[in-house]
């Protein structure tokens, strides 16, 4: 079960960040066509297919193939789709590698690409959370290597801020590890400088997770 968000917020459906899009990168992508036309292509391997999206998930069914890796690729798969941003997505998927894996996704005009997956989370009021991504994502432009939103609500309190790293993809996490630790570092002394904790979970859909301490305040606004 995806988590619920922080707060809710008008936000695109599932269907508007799928319908008509191309999903992947420079080595493989999948194509969700109008009239529910699906296909993957990876290599030399083509797969195609149907699509349709049902109760928020997405739905595959794999009916030809062309290629080298057919045996691996033509299989029907299931992703769950939460939007948690305007332009994020994040699947718990069971697509054949490399196609849709799960995790977190930028999503633009009819194209989503995944990146490294960084959520914020904490018991602060939400502005304060705002203020924290609004700097994260200003850090990204350029770069585009990671994707940021405010998550759930932290169950519990914490005295001290903290990176949690998720045990899904450990190269994808230790990128965004890397790059969040330098991005507090520079411009955000003010949340206090994080411990690391690493988590085995594998089912968390962020790569990091940057929970805020609730004894945080917002700096001063500069006259």
């Amino acid at each position: 079960m995806l988590l619920p968000l922080l707060a809710l917020a008008a936000l695109p459906t599932p269907a508007d960040f799928l319908e008509g899009s191309e999903i992947g990168d420079a080595t493989q992508s999948i194509s969700l066509r109008s009239k529910g036309v699906y296909e993957g292509a990876s290599g030399k391997t083509t797969v195609t297919g149907t699509w349709a999206i049902k109760d928020d998930a997405l739905e595959v069914k794999a009916t030809g193939c062309k290629g080298p890796e057919c045996k691996a690729l033509q299989k029907d798969f299931r992703a769950e789709v939460e939007v948690v941003a305007p332009r994020a997505m994040v699947l718990l998927s069971t697509a054949p590698a490399p196609f849709l894996q799960s995790g977190a996704y930028y999503c633009h005009y009819l194209g989503c690409e995944q990146r490294i997956g960084v959520a914020i989370s904490s018991q602060l009021p939400r502005r304060v959370l705002n203020a924290v991504e609004d700097t994260l994502i200003d850090q990204n432009r350029g770069r585009n290597a990671t994707v940021v939103w405010v998550g759930h609500r932290a169950e519990k309190p914490s005295d001290k801020t903290r990176i949690e790293v998720c045990g899904r993809d450990a190269a994808r996490a230790k990128k965004g590890l890397e790059l969040l630790q330098d991005d507090v570092k520079r411009t955000l002394p003010w949340i206090g400088e994080p411990e690391v904790v690493k988590t085995p979970a594998t089912n968390c859909l962020w790569d990091v997770q940057l929970v805020v301490s609730d004894k945080v305040q917002l700096p001063p606004k500069k006259k």
